[in-house]
């Protein structure tokens, strides 16, 4: 008998950790989840809470007015509602009015997210306590809860968070409803029935709340997957594997733009076109390896020496091209010139060997008057001319 308590205590046992670690692991890949939309959510609960705040203003100058010039009190009492009405909303109108300029002043922030994490909950907080003021101000007349119907669906329908912050929020507002509301109420089966609507309130607002949350996570998940997916075609379209430079079709597209550029504020702007010297007497006598590994070297150092505006390809096999913005050719001669100088003091380790490598490099000046085959033919002239020069040696073609 002792032996079978034994063995069930410690299946028991091995029961309860076993579905620890599952609940563990679970509430470890939401979390995961979750911190991976955080940013999104934020950014689309602040786009809701704008056209919210732009309601409320609405509602808040159409009330004041009625209950100003429209709204004929017949008793001292009524006076009293009226004016405790009033006062609600004109400070819910410049609460709403100093939100949207906190907001309006984040926005120019560089980095906003902080401030839209504050400004959504001084937005949950003022949601909460205006609710439970209008059912302050309407308690002398009626046990009112349709306010807090509204708090419920709004935090749960326009501010969506995560789901242990939803109930949180919930369970608090529930706290202060189930107070306020026994405040004037002499009636108990009224007091009960109405705490238990408000109750039911909570409930449904949590569930709608986290399903809310978890459709809008969803949705948000496939559509960064689908953001990876297009970035990934898109490096297979537009970079080279190898050396993880833009490929000749990307290269052209940038052109294009700069061509634009070139016309609209008519300055001048250069291209290299670059050839490895003997590469493929460096192929045979290393083997293709080392080749793709002096391919690589060579786009890192001209990646590394050249400026972020400037557009540097593999053109194919060992020739890049470059396009250097806002330059002219003689200043293009002074860049390839320096370049043909750090590639000659470039050595690269390959397995036990290291090997020199030099280029020869044709310098043209891009005209946006013309077709950029234009162009790249007098680069091309240059090119050709450096090579029968002797190599390693940087040439230009007007």
């Amino acid at each position: 008998m002792k032996n079978l308590n034994t063995k069930f205590t410690n299946d028991f046992i091995r029961f309860v950790n076993k579905n620890l670690l599952k609940i563990n692991h679970y509430l470890t890949e939401e979390k995961k989840l979750n911190k991976l939309v955080e940013e999104d959510i934020l950014n689309r609960n602040i786009q809701r809470v704008k056209w919210l705040q732009f309601s409320a203003i609405i509602i808040n100058i159409v009330l004041i007015i009625s209950f100003t010039y429209l709204f004929d009190p017949t008793s001292n009492m009524e006076e009293k509602w009226r004016i405790g009405v009033i006062i609600v909303h004109l400070v819910s109108a410049v609460t709403v009015v100093v939100m949207t300029t906190l907001l309006i002043i984040n926005n120019k922030k560089a980095n906003p997210i902080l401030g839209i994490k504050i400004i959504q909950n001084i937005f949950l907080v003022y949601v909460i306590t205006f609710g439970f003021t209008i059912i302050l101000v309407d308690l002398p007349r009626t046990a009112n809860i349709v306010p807090f119907l509204i708090v419920c669906m709004v935090m749960g329908v326009f501010v969506l968070k995560k789901p242990i912050h939803v109930i949180i929020q919930y369970l608090i507002s529930y706290v202060l409803f189930f107070f306020i509301i026994g405040l004037n109420e002499k009636n108990a089966m009224a007091l009960i029935t109405n705490r238990v609507n408000g109750f039911v309130f909570v409930i449904i607002g949590i569930f709608m709340a986290i399903i809310l949350w978890q459709s809008e996570r969803n949705n948000i998940l496939q559509k960064q997957k689908i953001q990876e997916q297009q970035k990934k075609l898109e490096s297979v379209a537009y970079y080279d594997d190898l050396t993880g430079l833009i490929n000749r079709r990307k290269w052209i597209e940038l052109l294009n733009e700069e061509f634009e550029r070139m016309k609209r504020y008519n300055h001048k702007s250069s291209i290299l076109l670059l050839d490895i010297d003997d590469f493929k007497a460096i192929n045979d006598q290393y083997g293709h390896p080392a080749g793709d590994r002096i391919l690589q070297e060579i786009a890192t150092l001209l990646k590394n020496e050249l400026r972020s505006c400037d557009r540097i390809g593999r053109w194919g096999g060992e020739e890049f091209i470059v396009l250097l913005v806002e330059t002219p050719i003689k200043k293009g001669i002074d860049v390839g010139e320096k370049l043909r100088n750090d590639i000659e003091k470039l050595n690269v380790r390959f397995e036990s060997n290291k090997i020199n490598v030099t280029l020869s490099i044709g310098v043209a000046s891009l005209d946006c008057e013309k077709e950029f085959l234009s162009s790249y033919k007098k680069a091309d002239q240059a090119l050709y001319l450096a090579k029968n020069n002797g190599r390693n040696r940087v040439e230009f073609c007007q």
